[in-house]
């Protein structure tokens, strides 16, 4: 398979992988399987996949903000929306809290769903995680000592990790939690 090609195939896995919000694997792990099976060129590579990966997160964010909000309360929705007005009162921390987030190889899916359901700036919040990705990215498959040998191993792997599946269920409840606290009045917006 040629590099257009396979840039193309990874791009479109990112993508897909990125809109869904629980179970998936890391955007890195993927890079690396394809980089490792089929060697596309690494900045390539990298570039095509936070690129990609943004899509999906911007896509995630806007199903968040128009379809996700239904399942909060008033009350939780009037908490989201202080800490969106926060955010937006205080550009330059979130600039720099947004590109710092996006360095590490942590997964973005509920920074993404909050964003949504806080009506954050997705402009600014999609180009520092662009940015931090395309760095991250290149590092962490460069670096990357773990082989897959099939990419189906990736998948099963979250699906079927105690820990991963944990690490899910408490992260939902991070977002939930966020809800119930009063952020205009701990932020003092």
């Amino acid at each position: 398979m040629d590099s257009i090609s396979v840039l193309i195939i990874l791009s479109l896995v990112i993508y897909i992988i990125n809109v869904i919000p629980v179970f998936m694997p890391p955007t890195w792990t993927i890079l690396a399987f394809y980089y490792i099976q089929f060697h596309p060129p690494l900045l390539p590579a990298a570039v095509a996949g936070a690129i990609a990966a943004t899509l999906g997160r911007v896509t995630l964010y806007y199903i968040s903000k128009n379809h996700f909000r239904r399942f909060f309360s008033k009350k939780d929705l009037t908490n989201y929306d202080a800490l969106g007005l926060f955010f937006k009162k205080k550009q330059k921390l979130s600039a720099q809290l947004f590109l710092t987030y996006a360095f590490f190889p942590i997964s973005s899916n509920y920074v993404y769903i909050a964003a949504g359901l806080s009506k954050i700036n997705i402009k600014l919040l999609a180009g520092c995680f662009l940015l931090g990705r395309i760095f991250s990215y290149t590092f962490w498959v460069a670096t990357s000592h773990v082989v897959f040998t099939r990419i189906d191993q990736i998948f099963s792997k979250e699906l079927s990790n105690t820990g991963v599946i944990i690490l899910e269920i408490v992260g939902l409840l991070v977002l939930v939690g966020i809800g119930k606290i009063n952020w205009k009045r701990v932020l003092h917006v």
